[in-house]
């Protein structure tokens, strides 16, 4: 048991991966590529790179600041309009001045960089030394996560949660010391809500100065808002902010969030909103207190990741592609197989892809739903299915609540053990 113990220790700076990973890593990555190729495919509408729809309406979104239309009054073929913040359409200018297809072009090649390094940065804050071998594994494990249906849909769709992951990733694996710790959250959150999320976190594990700093850096993305398209910032801080039908069907599958269950168990599209606050109260709760935890047995990596989880589930709606930071779940059930030295181990991360694949189906008029909350199925299965992403989240809290609950139970054991022992020997 003790030796056992000894490998769920966190792992030593500077450590290695295993020899054997890159080659299975590589096989991975070719796995996905024959996925890509034989099943879906890279081009046309529904290939890999064969949509990138968000990114002409973020491309939009720039050109509104550039003219005078209202950025929240237009929509994009009759369907999609600019949900984001004030903030997130100064950013995307540039995209504005470029055209469609080299929109498409730079969309692309930025998030096969961001997937990469979100891989990278997750192994670095394990402590694994920056190697060859661990380069090789992270691009082979780059390329596999295309065919998880978080990443699949952010490429296909051209949106930024990669961006936003990344920004926080680099930002808090950094040492609490470093300058200016917190500005990637504020940013984030400037780009889009949903990473405010992390300031609580901050709070809770009282780094006070970097929650300090991602407010303020939140706060001058707002302001910098107001400056630039006044009428616009305020529109969305005083109407557009609350309006999720805005985003999509609430009760929709594809909403994999709190409110999404709510409203498909209450068969409306407008669950009351004191349950919807006091559910995403005790779930906000449950994964901050398991993300304290990992943070107090010095477990950084996977105290973010619990809180990049906790996020989209209060979030008010969670297209399946917000989840994202499964792939930071994925490789720390890869570090936790690979310091078990067991084969068993290894059931872990199987486990956690196996809901996350990019299952779909194709209809007669053409149309392909891609995710496991999607697929048809008698009631009971299908309700399980359509809280795949949920499930999966209530499942990775409730384990790391158990483990180290135990844990400080066996420490206090420990100690108590040895206290007598040395009062005995007086």
């Amino acid at each position: 048991m003790s030796e056992q113990r000894e490998h769920e220790r966190a792992t030593p700076e500077g450590a290695l991966l295993p020899r054997w990973w890159p080659a299975v890593a590589l096989l991975l990555a070719l796995g996905a590529f024959l996925a890509h190729d034989r099943l879906l495919g890279f081009s046309g509408h529904y290939g890999l790179f064969g949509n990138a729809v968000d990114a002409v309406v973020y491309r939009h979104g720039g050109w509104t600041v550039r003219t005078s239309e209202p950025l929240y009054g237009f929509v994009l073929f009759d369907l999609l309009p600019f949900t984001y913040p004030p903030f997130a359409a100064l950013v995307f200018v540039p995209l504005s001045v470029l055209s469609v297809p080299a929109t498409f072009l730079v969309t692309h090649v930025t998030n096969a960089v961001l997937l990469y390094l979100a891989v990278w940065l997750s192994w670095r804050a394990l402590g694994y030394a920056d190697t060859t071998r661990m380069r090789v594994v992270s691009l082979g494990l780059a390329v596999a996560c295309t065919w998880l249906e978080p990443v699949r849909m952010t490429v296909w769709l051209g949106q930024i949660n990669l961006v936003l992951l990344v920004l926080v990733l680099w930002d808090l694996t950094r040492p609490e010391t470093a300058r200016l710790r917190g500005i990637g959250v504020g940013l984030a959150a400037g780009l889009k809500l949903t990473p405010a999320f992390f300031v609580l976190y901050l709070a809770v594990v009282r780094q006070w100065r970097a929650a300090l700093v991602a407010t303020v850096t939140f706060a001058a993305t707002v302001l910098a808002g107001f400056v630039v398209i006044f009428s616009d910032a305020w529109t969305y801080f005083t109407d557009a902010i609350v309006r999720s039908d805005r985003i999509g069907l609430i009760s929709s599958p594809a909403n994999q969030s709190i409110r999404g269950i709510l409203a498909r168990a209450l068969h409306t599209e407008e669950p009351p909103v004191w349950a919807w606050l006091l559910c995403a109260a005790l779930v906000a709760a449950a994964g901050l207190w398991a993300a304290r935890l990992a943070h107090r047995h010095g477990e950084q990596l996977p105290a973010l990741t619990l809180c990049g989880l906790t996020a989209p589930m209060v979030s008010p709606f969670s297209w399946g592609h917000h989840w994202v930071w499964t792939v930071p779940l994925l490789v720390v059930c890869l570090d936790r197989a690979a310091r078990w030295r067991r084969w068993w181990g290894y059931l872990l991360p199987a486990a956690v892809v196996v809901p996350l694949l990019a299952w779909y189906r194709s209809y007669p008029d053409g149309v392909v739903a891609i995710g496991i909350f999607m697929t048809p199925a008698e009631p009971v299965l299908r309700t399980l299915l359509q809280c795949a992403y949920p499930l999966l989240f209530a499942a990775t809290v409730a384990a790391v609540l158990l483990r180290y609950r135990v844990a400080e139970r066996v420490a206090r054991a420990s100690t108590s053990n040895r206290s007598m022992s040395s009062r005995r020997q007086t």
